[in-house]
């Protein structure tokens, strides 16, 4: 007998009664047009009884999408939906044939396309064009949203997973060294760099932004072992600049891991400021704490810690590097890339965390999740849906490459705009998503054991003494 939501209740009774006058309210509707629907919650309720919905006798399809599942089928399976879980308003006449799943738009560009959203989760979302939609119109909307998600919705897929709703599997067991590290993540360092970044109006075509470049660097060479260079391109008539430091490994120094986050910012106003503090301040600041953590405990492997530039306008500063090592012969040596973008937003207390690559690298996904699970308190959800950041420039090149963004960002009130500043950030939720990031990469980079002293202790000679804290 299938499990029986704890939650009933009066309100279930309420909720079967509704469903049950929609059904007779519809019953003039035809049978071609009429979809019965519902969109159910499934936060964190596990595996079995997500099969149990999916499954539920006279169910056509569903679309999973995180926190929410899209059902359809008879009205008696939907009534049976509704009896088990809760439900949101019930969807009538709704036409699989224009259904779209949009990703990476945020909930104000949704309703800017004129069209009706049906579930939403993640920065994705099922939406419904209307009768009079053309082929010419998605092609339209991809024009104006470049590297945006916006194609016809697969039946019986999944979207967005949430972590805790995942069938068992073997977890990953992580070296005893990585809980030192973990632990040196400091929130509120990286929230002093977001404040610092977010003074610059970071535009790629403002003047500001080569300031920005320029603390960077200041701030990168000012680190043990870090060979630290920049990166030029075009950008729309303007001169664009990436800022690339090295850490070479030196048991393992041809194979190379990549994190990187864009420091570009834009806004309402670009030429009048653009903060840019959660969008990509927030990143960008987390690269610079996990260079300090790592350089004061070197990995085995060889790390690439890379601000870009250019990724407002179409992830310019991702896509030369990637060009620039495919010129060098080196792409074949980075195993990794992790990307992080807007890390620092949340719009409630639960902190989640979206995790993103493409199916060829979806083993990532279960070490990042893992990490978060033995190190954080993050509510995780992961996507094969990949688009919009600087980790697709990686993933199109072949590259495993993971996005690491904040769950809450499409509902961020300041996304682009001149009010993305440093206030309207949480510390504990980009500290927690920097936990996650600094176990799951020292464990695939090899970070050795830390050391009272990175230097001259064996030798006797205390003048090259320096603390294991930058």
């Amino acid at each position: 007998m299938p499990q029986v939501d704890s939650r009933v209740g009066t309100g279930t009774t309420c909720a079967v009664a509704a469903f049950l006058l929609w059904v007779l309210v519809g019953q003039s509707l035809s049978a071609a047009t009429r979809a019965p629907c519902a969109v159910a919650d499934i936060d964190q309720i596990g595996w079995q009884r997500l099969e149990t919905a999916k499954h539920t006798q006279g169910v056509s399809w569903w679309i999973e999408l995180g926190d929410e599942l899209l059902v359809c089928g008879t009205n008696e399976a939907i009534a049976s939906i509704v009896h088990r879980f809760d439900t949101g308003p019930l969807v009538a006449n709704l036409d699989p044939g224009r259904l779209r799943a949009a990703g990476g738009f945020h909930t104000s560009e949704l309703e800017q396309l004129g069209v009706e959203v049906i579930a939403r989760s993640s920065g994705s979302a099922i939406v419904q064009v209307g009768e009079s939609w053309q082929p010419e119109d998605d092609e339209r909307i991809l024009l104006q949203h470049p590297h945006r998600i916006f194609v016809a919705a697969e039946r019986n897929s999944v979207l967005v997973r949430q972590a805790a709703n995942d069938p068992p599997r073997p977890r990953q067991l992580f070296e005893s060294t990585v809980r030192d590290l973990v632990d040196r993540v400091d929130g509120d360092r990286w929230f002093a760099d977001v404040v610092v970044l977010a003074s610059y109006n970071r535009h790629t075509q403002n003047a500001g932004i080569h300031d920005a470049g320029d603390w960077l660097v200041s701030q990168l060479r000012s680190l043990p072992g870090l060979q630290v260079t920049t990166s030029s391109f075009g950008v729309g008539g303007a001169i664009a600049y990436n800022v690339l430091a090295t850490l070479v490994g030196e048991e393992r120094p041809d194979d190379w891991y990549i994190i990187g986050g864009h420091y570009d910012a834009t806004s309402e106003i670009p030429q009048l400021a653009a903060p840019g503090a959660e969008d990509n301040a927030s990143g960008c600041a987390g690269v610079l704490e996990m260079a300090r953590i790592f350089t004061a405990h070197q990995p085995e492997a060889t790390v690439l810690f890379n601000c870009y530039s250019g990724e407002e306008q179409g992830l310019f500063g991702s896509k030369d590097h990637v060009d620039d090592l495919v010129g060098a012969g080196n792409l074949s040596k980075v195993q990794t890339m992790l990307n992080l973008d807007m890390i620092g937003y949340t719009s409630d207390e639960d902190l989640d965390c979206k995790l993103e690559t493409d199916p060829f690298a979806a083993s990532l996904l279960d070490l990042f999740a893992d990490a978060a699970a033995e190190f954080t308190t993050l509510r995780i959800l992961t996507s094969l849906q990949t688009c919009c950041s600087d980790h697709v420039p990686y993933l199109d090149a072949n590259v495993p490459a993971l996005l690491a963004i904040e769950n809450d960002w499409f509902e961020y009130p300041y996304h682009h705009t001149t009010d993305d500043l440093p206030v309207h950030l949480t510390i504990a939720m980009g500290e927690e998503i920097l936990r996650m990031n600094v176990a799951a990469m020292a464990q695939v980079m090899g970070a050795p054991a830390p050391r009272l002293f990175l230097d001259g202790f064996e030798t006797g000679d205390t003048s090259t003494w320096a603390a294991s804290e930058p």
